[in-house]
């Protein structure tokens, strides 16, 4: 097999199989996330100029509490399967994380039924809450299973069918409508329907019994975070919350759009490349231990840099392009300004969440979780109250930011702390560097023409993005991102042999 030049932490000497592997699901999952990230800004296009920002605003509201709900009931299952995976006895795990997601579903209703008996919730808001809380379970739960069982394809129909179903159902209710609760049970009804591809490569191991052995594991594994995943949702909207009972529900639509619309750009991409590389850096785990991982958790760190440097090149260069495309004229003018702060924000959360965060999966322990959690809210909620009042939204935008730098820091002290016994997430410095040594200097000539005579034009437009995109293909080549140079080099070896 041929020979790709070496940079330190690289899987250089792996078998071209395997390294074709890593490159094809990395493909498929990149691909379908990036075309399932076009539509729902599509759909966001399409909710903030049919709906106005307090109406869009109170959406954001109840998906924030449905997001708490979800994350302090029913997201720990599907974390505790992927990190206790086992293809010997998978029929096992299958059915018992099942029958536990079932319990937790369950759990969720009951706690929103109480919240309506105690007057703390409506009973409409309730109801969608709870609605939006069963479709993400069963959105999540599907493709974790399948992620995990490496059934790349079905996760990727699943993921573009809820794209397109969102787009839809929801741009169907406000038209009818325009009512935030109907437009929250339109986006539930997506996310449940779109589990249908990843639900059926699931389906031949359902009728396998639950193991009690198995329930044991999953729990003991997985109680640190009912508590972590709960106070990490808590963290990831506890601003929108004040910003609604501060400054009132208007403020949150523009704020939650262009939030939202950075997140899930930056994050979308995240999620990619941990459903790809990460999900093969545990079975090389698995099999060799943490060493065996290194070389692909590299890459993965390697390819986040990338997404996280030329991102935040592209949208510092064409904000108003995006703004405009993106949001409504109501929401414009603030979003712009909020941008810089929350594509730093976007930047960290994806590091935290797809990065330094899946330490989890490799260790027997997920208690570092739950003090990152703990960390985030704490620096969000005290930050948030400090500044928004004072600040408004801009201040929601850097406790945001502060809250995900703080959970970082956490993964990063606490994975490297003597003692730990926590095995660190390699980061190949000297290539992040270099990564966003590129970034920055492409990302200045697009800066510098555009203040040339005619800068806003669309040839210069044209220009900018094509320089930004070739500093986008150096980086990618220079450093073997996901083993794309490795495959065109193995193929053009083989061509011209």
């Amino acid at each position: 097999m041929e020979r790709i030049s070496p940079i330190p932490g690289s899987r250089r000497s792996a078998p071209a199989r395997h390294l074709r592997m890593i490159t094809h699901h990395t493909a498929i999952y990149v691909g379908s996330r990036g075309f399932a990230a076009a539509i729902n800004l599509g759909s966001v296009a399409v909710f903030t100029r049919l709906a106005p920002p307090e109406s869009y605003g109170t959406y954001l509201y109840i998906l924030s509490w449905s997001l708490v709900l979800y994350g302090a009931t029913c997201q720990w299952p599907k974390f505790a399967f992927f990190a206790l995976y086992d293809e010997a006895s998978e029929g096992a795990q299958v059915g018992t994380v099942l029958r536990i997601l079932l319990c937790t579903l369950t759990l969720a209703a009951v706690g929103s039924a109480l919240a309506v008996a105690l007057h703390i919730v409506s009973p409409r808001i309730a109801a969608a809450i709870v609605a939006l809380a069963f479709g993400t379970t069963l959105f999540e739960g599907a493709t974790e299973i399948a992620r995990t069982r490496l059934k790349a394809v079905a996760v990727a129909m699943s993921v573009i069918l809820r794209g397109i179903l969102m787009l839809g159902l929801g741009g169907a209710v406000l038209t009818v409508s325009g009512d935030a609760v109907h437009l929250s049970l339109a986006v539930a009804a997506a996310y449940a329907l779109s589990s249908i591809p990843a639900a059926a490569t699931v389906v031949p191991l359902m009728p396998g019994r639950g193991s009690r052995a198995e329930a044991l594991r999953l729990i003991a594994y997985g109680w640190p975070l009912v508590l972590s995943f709960g106070i990490a949702a808590l963290a990831q909207v506890v601003d929108r919350l004040i910003i609604v009972k501060t400054i009132g529900p208007e403020h949150l639509g523009a704020y939650g759009a262009i939030a939202d619309f950075l997140k899930q750009s930056f994050v979308v991409f995240g999620e990619a490349l941990a459903l790809s590389l990460i999900s093969i850096a545990k079975r090389e785990a698995r099999a060799g231990g943490m060493a065996a991982a290194t070389a692909v958790l590299c890459d993965a760190a390697r390819a986040m840099a990338v997404v996280a440097a030329f991102g935040a090149a592209f949208y510092l260069n064409f904000d108003g392009i995006v703004v405009s495309i993106l949001l409504g004229p109501d929401y414009r003018d603030q979003a712009r300004s909020l941008a810089p702060v929350l594509i730093l924000a976007s930047v960290l959360m994806m590091f935290r969440a797809y990065y330094f965060g899946q330490i989890i999966y490799f260790t027997d322990s997920s208690r570092l979780e739950a003090v990152a959690s703990i960390a985030t809210l704490a620096t969000v909620t005290v930050l948030s109250l400090a500044l928004i009042p004072h600040l408004g939204v801009a201040g929601a935008a850097i406790a945001f930011a502060a809250g995900q730098a703080a959970a970082c820091l956490v993964f990063v002290l606490g994975a490297n702390r003597r003692g730990s016994g926590l095995p660190a997430m390699p980061l190949p410095l000297a290539d992040v560097a270099g990564i966003a040594a590129i970034a920055l200097a492409t990302g200045l000539v697009p800066t510098a023409l555009s203040w040339l005579p005619g800068g806003e034009g669309a040839p210069i437009q044209i220009l900018r993005f094509v320089v930004l995109t070739l500093g986008f293909l150096a980086a990618v080549w220079r450093y073997d991102v996901v083993g794309v140079a490795g495959v065109v080099r193995h193929r053009l070896g083989r061509v011209a042999g």
